[in-house]
């Protein structure tokens, strides 16, 4: 495997046709944990830096001001803190359900996941200049491709037969997380701050 941004490219796109064949390749690098969280750190990096250039491209909307969709660090802290969260339940959900997947391989997958949407972001930034339609089209691929993505990488890594059901099962945690996190904003009174914009 060649560490050069045309060979990666490549194969980001081949994710998508053969998700399960790059996940294979990826996994079997074997790197050690420590690499693989820098990694991460970097590719989290480079997503804040397109996130904070994104805002200064195209400013938050007025009724965003004050709010935190109008800050991007906080947006990328929050992103760094589900990257983390991911890698932990692909793993213990994926042993729970009698997977047999190693951490480094959730931790590859998360890293890769993120490779990915990074493109994604990439190239969402340069179509809102002159095709805001095309990106918004864009935008919505890379989500669908995200979950297609990690439900082929987590069938792979943890030996299941079906990504269907790991989809499905993905689709399950996301709700459940959501609900949770809902609750604990109310509680926290940040939906109040929302709307009143003193965020």
């Amino acid at each position: 495997m060649k560490m050069e941004f045309g060979y990666l490219f490549g194969m980001a796109l081949q994710t998508i046709a053969e998700p399960r064949k790059i996940a294979r390749e990826l996994f079997a690098l074997d790197l050690p944990r420590a690499v693989l969280w820098q990694l991460l750190i970097l590719l989290l990096v480079f997503g804040a830096m397109i996130g904070v250039g994104s805002s200064m491209i195209f400013p938050p909307a007025p009724e965003l001001q004050g709010t935190v969709f109008a800050m991007p660090m906080a947006v990328a802290l929050a992103e760094s803190a589900v990257a983390v969260i991911t890698v932990l339940l692909i793993y213990w959900l994926g042993r729970a359900a009698g997977g047999t997947g190693r951490f480094e391989d959730g931790l590859m997958t998360v890293i890769w996941l993120n490779f990915v949407l990074l493109i994604v972001q990439s190239g969402v930034l340069i179509l809102s200049l002159f095709a805001p339609g095309l990106a918004a089209l864009l935008w919505m691929a890379g989500g669908l491709a995200g979950f297609w993505i990690m439900s082929h990488f987590i069938a792979e890594l943890h030996g299941f037969a079906s990504a269907m059901r790991v989809f499905l099962g993905i689709l399950l945690t996301s709700f459940v997380a959501v609900a949770i996190l809902s609750v604990v904003l109310a509680l926290a009174g940040v939906g109040a701050a929302f709307t009143s914009g003193e965020l």
